[in-house]
């Protein structure tokens, strides 16, 4: 049993490594730190290495716990485009310095949490005799649903750490970046950047989902021939 747990690829024990490095760095940053937004940004990008460190182990994780082997080029892929959004988008703030990684991110995003939910359906939509439990028109609605239920879950965390930390993740500031020289932006323009993420996560997950489909219809198909 412990044999069949898969091991961290050599790309996430290097992603490992360098957030516990900057974590650290952080940690000893802060005793040398007086000005209170300083801190402030310090002590979120601890926090944004420390969930990338935690989502780092969620392959391992969701091996032991529901027996869902995430396949390694998947694993690499997830890792890498976690660390793209919370440590270059965030800590690196590629966010404020490249207008549209935001956007780029949301848009592989959308595909990639589609593929992750077709992999966890798919442990239990086994082959039994000549049928498929799941529907394909169910699949690809759960695809969808999985994904825009996580992009969901990311516009709430943007907006609770611009409320605590004073960032503007959701751009709904005047200008790109902190409260400085900036306004709130009011009634549609407010919610724009919100609104646009969640619909860039819709056509990834829209688009793998479509593919999906369309190759589970004809798996099916060959079975009911058989």
């Amino acid at each position: 049993m412990g044999n069949d747990t898969p091991k961290l690829t050599r790309f996430s024990k290097i992603i490992f490594t360098l957030c516990a490095v900057m974590f650290v760095a952080g940690a000893v940053s802060l005793f040398f730190v007086e000005d209170d937004a300083a801190v402030s940004r310090l002590l979120f990008q601890m926090l944004e290495l420390f969930v990338m460190m935690v989502v780092i182990f969620i392959p391992k994780i969701l091996n032991r716990m529901v027996h869902i082997k995430v396949p390694m080029a998947m694993d690499i892929i997830f890792v890498a485009f976690c660390f793209g959004t919370m440590i270059m988008g965030d800590v690196a703030d590629l966010y404020g310095k490249i207008p549209l990684w935001d956007k780029m991110q949301h848009g592989i995003s959308g595909g990639l949490l589609g593929s992750l939910a077709y992999e966890i359906i798919n442990t239990f939509n086994k082959v039994d005799g000549k049928e498929i439990r799941f529907p394909p028109l169910f699949v690809a609605i759960w695809m969808v649903c999985f994904a825009l239920a996580v992009g969901a879950f990311w516009e709430i965390w943007e907006y609770v750490t611009d409320a605590m930390f004073g960032f503007n993740s959701q751009q709904y500031l005047s200008t790109r970046g902190t409260f400085d020289n900036s306004v709130p932006l009011v009634g549609h323009e407010a919610l724009k950047d919100t609104m646009q993420d969640l619909m860039l996560d819709l056509l990834g997950s829209g688009a793998i989902a479509i593919v999906s489909f369309f190759l589970l219809r004809k798996q099916r198909k060959n079975l009911n021939d058989k």
